[in-house]
């Protein structure tokens, strides 16, 4: 593959709002309003769209590639690696293959964290993908895009599918996104070592009773989407020999963003955490006593008539499938709700288990 790259600068900035003449915001900025650049931006589309490579694939794009300096990403994820693929091949008038199609159903399936029919964690282009920029040895930022697509160029163009990659490739970033997946795994025997695991038994999400699933409680700065994966399909560790169905993390350095406490349960089982949701959010009135922000409600599906707080705990848009720890509110933390008590509500609605 020639260097789809050449003559494009690459930045990584989450903050980057407006698009200048040139440049290029991936997964960032706001689709509906006037930029001099390209936004690629499938959140504020008018259209919905499950993932922004689906978006990107949608788009026509009447633009002279020569004319662009600058791609400002978010991160090198599966669906922003995929997006720019599509769109690089667009504006440089090449044609882009039929099969794409199934990579961008596998990107919508893996943003939506889809860790079952994505693949095993040792065949799955997610994790390989991730394994690849997190490496140690990985070049600078335009480096490692340029090999991502390098490497998806080729899986696309040898029709290999994207939960189904073996090990006869011999291409240079398929070795080294292995060994770098490797070296995740090692990790991550670690962190179980570390972790608490119990059983619990979670709500199913159409009513019709619980499903008793394994469940781990992990304190780490950094939890990747491979980890993720790791535990999801762990069959070996988890007392219920069907992998870590929920997933309790505490990253204590990321106090007020929101990323502090998460709590997820696999969505492929089916299952919610509803009454957590309510737990968490009555725990954090009491504590707040009277005095929690309320004066700009953050929208809310839980909050149907928007008259919950400035920052309620996350909702997963009314899934409950993933719930989150309140942001900062100005220049004060959002929560009051610490992670021990949040612990002790998920054991109190859902330990049936015995934690081991």
């Amino acid at each position: 593959m020639s260097d789809l790259l050449e003559g494009l600068s690459v930045i990584c900035d989450a903050n980057k709002k407006e698009a200048r003449s040139g440049e290029v915001l991936v997964g960032l900025g706001n689709s509906q309003v006037s930029n001099d650049g390209i936004v690629l931006q499938h959140k504020t589309a008018a259209e919905r769209y499950d993932s922004l490579s689906r978006y990107v694939y949608a788009q026509s794009f009447d633009i002279d590639a020569r004319q662009l300096h600058t791609l400002y990403i978010e991160d090198l994820s599966v669906d922003t690696v995929i997006s720019i693929w599509i769109f690089l091949l667009k504006i440089k008038k090449i044609s882009v293959p039929e099969n794409i199609l199934s990579w961008i159903d596998y990107a919508s399936r893996w943003e939506r964290g889809d860790t079952t029919t994505t693949g095993k964690p040792f065949e799955s282009y997610g994790c390989l993908q991730n394994a690849l920029v997190s490496c140690k040895a990985s070049n600078a930022l335009v480096g490692q895009l340029n090999e991502s697509l390098s490497f998806l160029d080729y899986l696309v163009k040898h029709t290999i599918e994207p939960a189904k990659i073996s090990k006869n490739i011999t291409i240079m970033a398929y070795q080294k996104a292995y060994e770098a997946l490797e070296e995740e795994y090692r990790h991550y025997e670690s962190l179980l070592k570390e972790s608490e695991i119990a059983v619990l038994d979670i709500p199913k999400s159409d009513g019709s009773g619980v499903l008793r699933v394994s469940a781990i409680f992990i304190e780490a700065a950094i939890i990747t989407s491979v980890y993720k994966v790791f535990l999801r399909n762990d069959a070996k560790n988890s007392p219920t020999k069907d992998g870590f169905a929920l997933m309790a993390v505490y990253n204590e350095e990321a106090a007020g963003t929101g990323n502090d406490i998460v709590i997820s349960v696999d969505p492929n089982k089916n299952i919610h955490l509803k009454d957590l949701w309510l737990a968490l959010e009555e725990e954090e009135n009491r504590r707040w006593e009277g005095k929690r922000p309320t004066d700009t409600p953050r929208p809310l599906v839980s909050y149907p008539d928007n008259n919950g707080p400035n920052e309620p705990w996350w909702d997963d848009m009314g899934n409950h499938t993933l719930i989150a720890a309140p942001k900062m509110v100005g220049s004060h933390y959002g929560r009051r709700v610490d992670w021990h008590t949040a612990k002790r509500l998920i054991k109190q609605l859902y330990a049936k288990g015995e934690a081991s």
